[in-house]
């Protein structure tokens, strides 16, 4: 009877981690269906509150372009991720996410009818098209990736030993998004007015949406919302397995045999 307590504790454990995988992928299909409902605004006809902006970026009077982290491109914000492989020895397991920073200047966005601030919100915004350096176990990383890493304290080099023909250790994936002066780039978010005097009305884009949405990229709308769906709909379908495989363990030790 222990044993099988035991057993469908651990399965609530499973149940939960499906279904908040379920949640994130309600949550990344539930944002495509509002990129798609929100109509773009020119930026001449802005107002207070959510507002779709597409045009070209660039930096402001007294801007300084940023060099990249890992291959030193000029821009005006860079966003990186470093993914690791996770594996329980029962499957090809799932690469996690170790670190993710993102660094980006105040930019203005101009769509021919005018332009507008925009400043990222701390908790980030940014979805970038990404360069990635894969580092496979035991591999020694590219020049750009080791000097990366020697200079972000948050990270280490991994470590990796080779058995024979076989190499053992971490294998990670580091990815960098760039946003340079001149691209085209989608933007949702708030607007809220600034004071600009003489009866000029002036506006930012700095806040999320009502929903929580704040994008700024350089992909388009429809790559966006085709994106969010696709992985919403791997999300729903990852949780709504693993919730199923935690119910049925949860009460099978109780069913008569």
């Amino acid at each position: 009877m222990v044993d099988s307590f035991v057993i469908s504790i651990s399965s609530l454990v499973f149940v939960v981690v499906g279904l908040i995988t379920l949640n994130k992928g309600r949550k990344e299909r539930a944002e495509s269906t509002r990129m798609e409902e929100t109509e773009t605004t020119a930026i001449r006809d802005l107002e207070p509150g959510p507002v779709e902006v597409k045009g070209t970026v660039h930096g402001t009077d007294d801007a300084t372009l940023q060099q990249s982290p890992i291959d030193g491109t000029e821009a005006l914000a860079a966003h990186v991720e470093v993914k690791e492989l996770h594996s329980d020895g029962n499957g090809p397991g799932n690469w996690q996410t170790i670190f993710e920073d993102q660094t980006a200047e105040p930019i203005f966005i101009d769509d021919g009818t005018g332009e507008v601030l925009v400043d990222l919100p701390e908790d980030g915004g940014l979805d970038l098209e990404q360069s990635e350096w894969k580092v496979e176990a035991g591999d020694d990383p590219p020049e750009e990736i080791r000097t990366y890493v020697e200079n972000e304290p948050a990270l280490d080099l991994p470590d990796g030993v080779d058995i024979g023909p076989l190499s053992t250790g971490e294998r990670r994936r580091y990815l960098e998004g760039t946003l340079e002066p001149g691209e085209d780039v989608y933007l949702l978010g708030t607007a809220r007015e600034t004071e600009a005097g003489w009866d000029i009305r002036e506006y930012v884009i700095d806040e999320p949406t009502p929903n929580g949405d704040f994008i700024l990229s350089d992909k388009s709308e429809a790559t966006l919302i085709e994106e969010g769906r696709s992985s919403g709909l791997v999300f729903l379908a990852a949780g709504a397995l693993m919730t199923v495989i935690g119910l049925v363990s949860f009460v099978s030790p109780f069913l008569p045999v």
